[in-house]
């Protein structure tokens, strides 16, 4: 086979793999927070937004008047931005990236119970997990999840009491 060929086509491979809404969570001024899985789909203040792909690399999520638009760059990371309505705009903050130091806090009860929900579908120590993310919604608590070993992080739902709804991994299936 033609070495051009097979590089044409690790090439093009390399490029799907990459194309689709990463993991993110931002948070925008006016109170708007923005969450999505890798591969989506996105949410606006806790609700599903209509999402519109422009390119691999560019995409709009819109809900309730606000429009969200997220970028991709091309060393990966994302540019992220809102409108709202009566034209007011501006740029989104990472809300995932820290300084370092995480305060120290009591664990609330969804994620105590999310934590024991995960260690019991995956097996893994509880004292091994770690919580990554916590988001409050009409729905419930969402918790993310870090699985020592996992290419992808657990999610959970949760009530303000600890009765979890449902876990569910969100990396492909066979790679715990």
């Amino acid at each position: 086979m033609n070495i051009h060929l097979v590089a044409s086509i690790a090439l093009l491979a390399s490029g799907m793999a990459q194309a689709g809404i990463p993991l993110l969570n931002y948070s925008c001024p006016g109170s708007i927070e923005v969450h999505a899985d890798q591969g989506g789909p996105v949410y606006v203040n806790g609700k599903e937004a209509k999402l519109k792909k422009f390119s691999d690399s560019y995409y709009e999520a819109s809900h309730d008047g606000v429009t969200i638009s997220l970028m991709q760059n091309p060393d990966q990371s994302m540019s992220v931005s809102y409108t709202a309505k009566h034209g007011v705009h501006g740029v989104c903050q990472d809300a995932s990236a820290s300084s370092g130091v995480v305060p120290s806090k009591e664990p609330s009860k969804a994620e105590q119970a999310c934590l024991a929900a995960v260690a019991k579908t995956t097996g893994a120590a509880q004292s091994s997990l770690s919580v990554i993310d916590v988001m409050s919604a009409e729905a419930g608590i969402g918790v993310m999840v870090r699985v020592p070993g996992a290419d992808a992080h657990w999610s959970c739902l949760s009530d303000a009491d600890g009765n979890v709804q449902g876990t569910g991994y969100s990396g492909s299936e066979g790679k715990l």
